[in-house]
């Protein structure tokens, strides 16, 4: 790692923004919608690693409404970073990927594998997001035909501290988040029980990955010269919805418990859709390859709602208005 210059483009990101190591690259800096201007980038930087975390990301609601916006944007930028990572000699590359964009029936069958990636039709929630970026595995593949070490991480639900908290497009784990310290800080004033309510059945089954361990898993790829094309990763354990609202209700339970708030109550609404009912990955390369431990979802969310207690006063970032 010492010897190697390492580019991350994306780097205000969930992804991006746990990166300690590297030169990261924000929105602000460059537009990797201009191809003109991501050559530039590239041509003074000239790095040895480029870490591509940059897309337009959402949840349900956010790719329903938006169908034309995830696919215009994100197939712009990856097809402009592998067109010009490979126009300026750049000789290693990594891409993200996203276990929502593998075929539907498949995951309702059985866990997914790297091979399942274009064996049918993705979830019809999402999509266009996810032909969009099951072209940067495509495109990655003709780069590594030229001899170019390109390759995708196959990341299961990320969440961690710099997310996306705006209720209107965030995923599962900042959405719930952030209605539990609504309702918290509701009941405590009002000294009524509060209800959070959320979407769908809570039956779906998912796994959740720490964003704040990808850098470690990268920096591992690039220390031990760890070559694949496409790996996914995953923690060695999934949760339901129930679960998960379980564990969340639980932290903010001991976060105020001292505070005499009357109550806080899940309810699941099922008019609401519940997205794809399950996926679960068979994550056999990544152990095989990458010898690190996961942290644990109770320790991510631990962490993650602290910096979001922390933060929501005086950071209007969070809501990424």
């Amino acid at each position: 790692m010492k010897n190697k210059k390492v580019l991350i483009l994306g780097g205000d990101g969930l992804i991006g923004s746990c990166f300690t190591y590297g030169e990261r690259v924000a929105r602000k800096d460059c537009d990797l919608e201009d191809y003109a201007s991501l050559l530039r980038l590239l041509h003074f930087e000239k790095p040895d690693w480029v870490i591509n975390c940059a897309g337009k990301v959402g949840g349900v609601q956010a790719n329903m409404d938006y169908k034309m916006d995830f696919f215009r944007e994100n197939m712009i930028i990856n097809l402009n970073v592998i067109q010009a990572c490979m126009e300026m000699q750049v000789p290693n590359l990594i891409s993200f990927l996203s276990t929502c964009i593998f075929p539907d029936e498949i995951a309702k069958e059985r866990p997914l594998n790297e091979l399942d990636l274009h064996n049918g039709k993705p979830h019809q929630s999402n999509y266009p997001y996810a032909y969009a970026k099951r072209m940067v595995d495509v495109l990655s593949e003709v780069a590594r035909e030229k001899g170019f070490n390109y390759s995708c991480l196959i990341p299961t639900n990320l969440y961690g501290l710099n997310d996306n908290y705006n209720l209107s497009s965030s995923h599962i784990i900042p959405a719930l988040i952030h209605k539990y310290y609504l309702a918290y800080k509701n009941s405590i004033f009002t000294k009524e029980v509060e209800n959070v309510s959320i979407w769908g059945s809570g039956n779906p089954i998912r796994e959740f990955l720490f964003a704040q361990d990808i850098p470690r898993i990268i920096e591992y790829i690039i220390t031990n010269n760890v070559r694949f094309d496409n790996m996914i990763i995953a923690p060695p354990n999934s949760q339901s919805v129930k679960e998960l609202v379980e564990l969340i209700g639980n932290v903010f339970h001991m976060k105020y418990a001292h505070t005499g708030y009357a109550d806080v109550l899940p309810i699941f609404d099922s008019t609401k859709p519940d997205g794809q009912f399950k996926k679960i990955t068979d994550s056999t390369k990544f152990k095989e390859l990458i010898h690190i431990e996961l942290t644990p979802l109770s320790n991510g969310l631990f962490k993650t709602i602290e910096y979001f207690i922390d933060e929501y006063e005086t950071n209007k970032n969070l809501l990424k208005l």
